[in-house]
């Protein structure tokens, strides 16, 4: 008898952990997702910015190198 009391209580603690883990694990998603949008929204096109420059000023080197003849 004592014993099917701590395994029904045992099984409770579980149950209560698997929910208190399940909640944090859906906070930490929304948390990410709402993270995500954030930085798509703001960032991410600041950085395009800078990723264009930096492409359009390598072209540029490039280009002037290649016009140098042996």
């Amino acid at each position: 008898m004592f014993g099917f009391a701590l395994t029904e209580m045992k099984q409770h603690v579980n149950d209560r952990w698997d929910l208190m883990y399940r909640f944090f694990a859906g906070g930490a998603f929304v948390v990410l997702a709402m993270a995500s949008i954030q930085y798509d929204e703001h960032v991410a096109p600041n950085v395009e910015r800078v990723s264009n420059a930096w492409s359009v000023t390598a072209t540029d080197v490039g280009r002037r190198l290649s016009s140098f003849t042996l």
